[in-house]
């Protein structure tokens, strides 16, 4: 999905406890991507509520860019959005998407993040697999996008701002699990085995419709964890759930095409396990043994481009528990 708020996480965690506990951070993704109105007002109205919905602590700030890295002062929505951010919310971490490179833009992000202590994590190519494989853009080819991440990687460690800088990689579990075969796109294509320059790597991971039709359940965590297992196992890298969802199958509504939960009861339980097994991966099965704890994992907190609710609120009892495992304000 193309998010437009989103946390940053920072920082290495140890293996966890038997449930979901603090060592993965737990947040939300609140997003005018399926409202009517995808502009900085709607935005703000958004993150308020989310905020005072989970407790009013952070919830990041995510901001996605269709071409150069956005900058405070830039007239467009990211950069009115990171003005604003800094100036009403300089608690929150910022996570920025975008997908073209300019060396010189990033310089400057991280010389306004130095200077105004802000947390900023970066993403060149969010879900970049279908970027290439499908689309063919340019910017996507695995050498392009290896490379910068490498060039990126030597900026960042030179600059005054590293200790406040996550670069990031955000990869697609839908296109891993179901196109990669016919379509090719493999994560491998994006990670280098040794010494890959980003600080973690990120899967984005949905119960698109057809899913649960097919299957007549949620996600299991084998299917939505398997391939950033795999990551960690080839590269040693952090790993994190950059966005999760799914619509609640209760026949109500865009996407919910069967009616074998209309209480959201099972959608309840499975928010149990599958922040349970984030935390805990080895309770998955032994295949995960030794297998560290997700960074963070960020629910999306709403509609999609094609208005289907993908976010906890479609369940109070399931946005009572995740509360419950954010961090206090």
């Amino acid at each position: 999905m193309v998010a437009t708020v989103v946390v940053a996480s920072l920082g290495m965690v140890p293996a966890q406890a038997e449930a979901a506990g603090p060592d993965t951070r737990f947040t939300v993704i609140a997003t005018t991507q399926g409202p009517a109105k995808d502009d900085f007002d709607t935005f703000r109205q958004l993150y308020e509520k989310q905020r005072k919905q989970y407790g009013g602590g952070p919830i990041g700030i995510r901001l996605f860019s269709p071409g150069l890295l956005p900058l405070p002062g830039d007239n467009n929505m990211p950069g009115k959005l990171l003005a604003w951010a800094v100036a009403r919310h300089p608690d929150e971490a910022i996570t920025v998407s975008h997908k073209t490179r300019d060396d010189a833009r990033l310089r400057a992000l991280l010389d306004w993040a130095n200077t105004k202590h802000v947390r900023v994590s970066i993403i060149y190519f969010h879900e970049v697999q279908d970027n290439w494989a499908k689309h063919h853009d340019a910017r996507a080819k695995p050498e392009v996008y290896l490379e910068t991440y490498r060039a990126y990687r030597k900026i960042i460690q030179a600059h005054p701002a590293r200790p406040l800088i996550t670069l990031e990689k955000n990869l697609m579990w839908f296109w891993q699990h179901y196109s990669v075969a016919k379509q090719g796109g493999d994560w491998r294509l994006f990670v280098e085995k040794k010494n890959d320059p980003a600080d973690l790597v990120s899967w984005d991971t949905y119960v698109f419709p057809g899913m649960p039709t097919a299957q007549g359940r949620y996600a299991t965590p084998d299917e939505f964890f398997r391939y950033a297992r795999d990551v960690w196992r080839e590269t040693g890298k952090p790993w994190a759930v950059g966005e999760i969802g799914t619509t609640v199958q209760d026949g109500t509504g865009p996407c919910a095409e069967k009616n074998w939960d209309p209480k959201a009861e099972k959608f309840t339980a499975w928010v149990k396990v599958i922040t349970a097994a984030a935390s805990n991966p080895s309770t998955i099965g032994p295949e995960y043994r030794g297998m560290p704890a997700a960074l963070f994992m960020k629910w999306w907190a709403g509609p999609d481009a094609n208005a289907c609710d993908q976010s906890l609120d479609q369940a109070p009892a399931a946005v009572a528990f995740y509360r419950g495992l954010m961090p206090l304000p």
